[in-house]
This record gives structure tokens, sequence and C-alpha cells, in this order.
């Protein structure tokens, strides 16, 4: 079969491979659609990781063969699959922490090689613990490229969640990619009022189509005055962060009221580095919360708002390409720019 293979920091390419054969309780998928993550292109781009691997996390794929023992699905079925599950008993998961869990760090999907995801390659394994507790059967009518979404979505619910984002809740998201959209439109489902903010006008107007209040274009306003001006001059009471560096770090923190909170979403990679004075955050009692990772918590739900499209998704993608240019979809992924926004590869060549 052909897959895209990272050997190492610019070694990515798409390449013949054996296909990989399910064992008792796994099963083998064809991959109908794979989302380009951002983490993953982090890896790819920094050499994070060992080579060589088969990246793609975000897997909508057809159940093309069942090893021994596997009941739970037939041939033929749509499933979204997952690439971590918690063991569910230890220390971590009783805290409801599941990416520190051991066991949810095994990547329990391959293509081969090292298990990193596999969902760029034309056929996909999902062990064991992945078909029976990390993956969903896809509604008709459901596309490939909006399934996809659904573990990226898992993500957001839970961050959201974490920061607390209720109802009548004023909440800023900064950066309006695919992440900060999905975060937007999460925020509204939560019952807040959504200001955004980007520099790119396309990603500025998508954004009120799918629900935003507000939209600042952070070259042009003074995005913190305007918020305080939008919220009785106190600031935001949640700001979700999805972009990183020193200046969305700066207008977050500025944004957020007195006893508000931050929420780190996009630091995904070691070195991602910004200043904060903890002198003004601590003195104004705000807080600074990360969140990484889904959660079997809300993995039921995140399918749920997807596949009836309360979240919205479809409008997130900009490209749909090939495996076979799986190097050009990860190279568009890397530079953010007007008209490029998810990136999603489709199953086999080209």
């Amino acid at each position: 079969m052909k897959a895209a293979v990272y050997r190492g920091p610019g070694a990515f390419a798409v390449e013949e491979i054996e296909a990989p054969e399910p064992g008792p309780g796994e099963l083998l998928a064809r991959v109908d659609a794979c989302g380009v993550c951002g983490t993953d292109v982090k890896k790819i781009e920094k050499g994070l990781l060992s080579g060589p691997r088969v990246f793609g996390h975000e897997i909508a794929a057809t159940v093309t063969k069942l090893g021994p023992g596997t009941t739970r699905f037939r041939e033929g079925d749509r499933v979204v699959l997952h690439h971590h599950v918690p063991c569910g008993s230890c220390f971590y998961c009783a805290q409801r922490i599941y990416a520190q869990c051991e066991t949810y760090k095994r990547n329990g999907t391959t293509a081969g090689f090292e298990p990193s995801g596999g969902g760029m390659a034309e056929y996909v394994r999902a062990m064991d613990w992945i078909v029976e507790r990390g993956a969903i059967p896809i509604p008709d009518g459901v596309k490939p490229e909006e399934a996809a979404f659904v573990e990226p979505v898992n993500t957001c619910l839970k961050a959201v969640r974490a920061a607390g984002v209720a109802p009548g809740m004023s909440v800023l998201v900064v950066g309006q990619g695919p992440i900060g959209s999905i975060l937007m439109q999460l925020a509204r489902v939560a019952g807040a009022s959504v200001m955004v903010t980007d520099g790119m006008p396309d990603r500025l107007e998508l954004a009120r189509e799918l629900g935003a209040d507000h939209a600042f274009d952070v070259r042009e306003a003074d995005v913190p005055r305007e918020v305080r001006a939008l919220t009785g001059g106190r600031g935001a009471d949640r700001v979700l962060l999805a972009a990183m560096g020193q200046a969305p770090i700066d207008q977050a923190i500025e944004a957020t009221r007195p006893g508000g909170a931050v929420m780190v979403f996009a630091a995904t990679a070691p070195g991602e580095i910004a200043e904060v004075d903890f002198g003004r955050l601590a003195a104004a009692e705000k807080q600074l919360l990360t969140s990484y990772s889904a959660s079997v918590d809300v993995q039921e739900e995140a399918a749920r708002l997807v596949f009836t499209r309360e979240v919205r998704v479809a409008e997130l993608v900009s490209h749909v390409l090939p495996l076979d240019e799986a190097p050009r979809a990860v190279a568009l992924s890397q530079r953010p720019a007007p008209g490029v926004r998810k990136i999603v590869l489709r199953g086999g060549a080209a």
C-alpha cells in the first residue's frame, strides 16, 4: 500500500510499504479521510520523534478486515478511530487527567513502524483496546471529511469544559484557524457570547458566519480595549488561546478580566516559549490553564456535535488532497495563509 512516511527532519515522502494485518481483537480499515493536525506537522517539521513513522490521527475509515475474535464491527462499517484510550484505573485516570495515563500514551492505531496514528496511509490497523473503546460508528449522511473532525473537536471540547465556560460568560478566542474556529463554536454551544481575533480577513469573515458575536483584526484593533468596551470595562471571563507566540499571550492576558482565566491550548511541542509577567497575573488573580489531547469523558458528545452538525466543520476544510500529495498538505499546514484552513487527505492515491 501507499503511505506518507516520516524518516526524520526533512525526510517525509509517499512510499510503498507493507499493508498491516489485524491481530486478535483488532481491525483493518481503509482510510477514507485523515485531517492534517498541527501537532503532527510540528513533529515532522521539527523532527521531534525518530523515524520511520506514519503519522495521522484524525481518522475516518471503512472496516475491511477483522482480526480473530473481533465482533464489535463488521466489514463495510464506517468508523472514526481515536488513537489513544486510557486504562481507566490508574492514578491519572482517577483524576480524569487521561492524557497523562501510561496506557493512553500508547498509540493504538498504526500503518506500520512505530505506532503513530497511521492515518496518512491507504490502510490503518486499530489495536484491540481501540476497537473496544476508541472506535465510533459513523452515521449515514456524514461525509468522511466531517467525521475526521471528531478527534479535534473532542480535544477542543475538553479544553472548553476545563476552562469552565458557562452560559452568560464572555469569551475571547485568540486565533481563528481550524482549532480556534472549533473553540469559538463550542463556547457558543456552552452558552457564552464569543469574540474572536485573527489577522486574516477571510478567517474573520468565516468566524462571523459561524456565529462569532464580534471579530477583531489584530492588525488594526486594540483587542484588550475592544474587549473591555464590550464587557463593562472588565475584560473577558475566559480567553481561549488558539495561537502561540509572545503577542497572542500578551493579548490574551491583558484582555482577561481580574479573576478570569486564560486557557493555553496551542502549545503542543517543547520550546514554545513566551514571557509572562506573573506580577500582573497574580495581583489580578488571573488563572493560567492548559489542556492537551482528548478525553473519553466527552468522546460521545464530541461525535454527536460533529455528526449532527451542531458544530459546523465542513466549512473549515479548505483543501481535500489525495494521499500522494501528503508532503504538499503538510507544507500548506506549516504556514498560515489566506485561503488555507484545514487540510484533509483522502484515502488512496491520486
